[in-house]
């Protein structure tokens, strides 16, 4: 009886409910024609159901389609092999592989050795943001593409190439080293070798941002903290850079002006990266403020010409030092110590 009702109810769906009612005394169906009744409602069920499938299949490929835009159908040498889009403001290295200007510069702004090719890790010998294009493969993806896809690109470079700059105007990277007085001024010509992780992220960054670092000669204090003064800082303009194949970096560049750092923080995952804000408010004299000597100190020039002698050390060994010569550093400033004991020493025997 219960297979007869679901008979019954499925034929309905497709039949007018006087064709079905059953008159008073007649027999219900038999289980076969129950059966056979539900194979025929579950065939054309099933058959709606694949017309619809195909339709939905038909859909989603024509979507998928109109989503690849014509990359897909595109020479592979118009291609760009970071973005897998076609290759917008095409660079080509001298290695023979093609970037996209953007993606080259996104390439390589947090690695040290970002100066190398993200194929083939040659040497990249050219600055990414200013380099000319490749005419003759932009000509080709201006035929290729079309005008609308070329036209959205443009604008997805412009607001990202803005985001960075904005992102590069923050604090600046900060690198310490004492050096010569002389060296650490306004005017003065600044020549470095960068060879730590974090300087050549440092060289870098500043290289691709707006070409300014600082220079600290000890690492940054908090301000105020113990009744110290904000510490005072080198303002420093890249005027040059070379970064050789192992990420190491030759700079060369002026100093800008003098200036007092703010806010400073280690940059997590940099590998101790310095960066720090510049106190607007306390900007320094051109000149470095001299240390007073000690209380009791009996013959100032003395000590002057002493302070003199270490300072031209350092402005010797510490370029040495940088350039990773670290022996011909220690033989300058061993050298210097043995000629200032000497000279204190006749000094000291005269005076007596």
């Amino acid at each position: 009886r219960f297979v007869a009702m679901s008979a019954t109810s499925l034929r309905s769906a497709a039949q007018p409910v006087e064709d079905i009612n059953f008159r008073r005394g007649e027999s219900y169906p038999s289980i076969q024609e129950a059966t056979a009744s539900t194979t025929e409602a579950a065939s054309v069920t099933s058959s709606t159901q694949e017309a619809t499938d195909e339709l939905h299949v038909s859909e989603a490929g024509q979507e998928a389609d109109d989503g690849a835009g014509c990359a897909a159908s595109l020479d592979p040498d118009l291609l760009c092999s970071i973005c897998l889009d076609f290759l917008f403001e095409p660079l080509t290295l001298k290695c023979r592989h093609s970037f996209c200007r953007l993606c080259l510069l996104q390439a390589s702004r947090l690695a040290p050795d970002g100066g190398a090719c993200p194929q083939c890790r040659a040497e990249i010998s050219f600055d990414p943001k200013t380099h000319a294009l490749d005419q003759g493969l932009a000509a080709k993806i201006e035929e290729a593409v079309p005008p609308d896809e070329l036209e959205a690109r443009r604008a997805h470079t412009t607001a990202t190439l803005e985001k960075m700059a904005a992102a590069n105007s923050g604090p600046y990277p900060l690198f310490v080293m004492r050096g010569s007085e002389r060296g650490f001024a306004p005017g003065a010509t600044v020549s470095l070798h960068f060879f730590e992780p974090r300087y050549r992220l440092l060289a870098r960054r500043a290289w691709e941002g707006d070409r300014r670092f600082l220079w600290a000669q000890s690492e940054p204090t908090a301000p105020g903290e113990a009744g110290l003064q904000p510490q005072a800082a080198l303002l420093v303009v890249l005027e040059s850079a070379r970064f050789r194949a192992g990420g190491e970096a030759d700079v060369r560049g002026r100093g800008e002006a003098l200036v007092r750092l703010g806010r400073s923080y280690v940059e997590a995952g940099s590998g101790g990266l310095w960066l720090a804000t510049v106190d607007e408010s306390a900007r320094p004299s051109s000149a470095l403020p001299r240390a007073s000597p000690p209380p009791g100190s009996a013959d100032p020039s003395m000590l002057e010409g002493t302070a003199q002698r270490l300072r031209d050390a350092i402005a010797r060994g510490a370029p040495a030092y940088n350039r990773g010569q670290a022996r011909r550093c220690a033989d300058i400033y061993l050298r210097a110590a043995r000629e200032e004991l000497r000279v204190s020493g006749a000094r000291l025997v005269r005076d007596s």
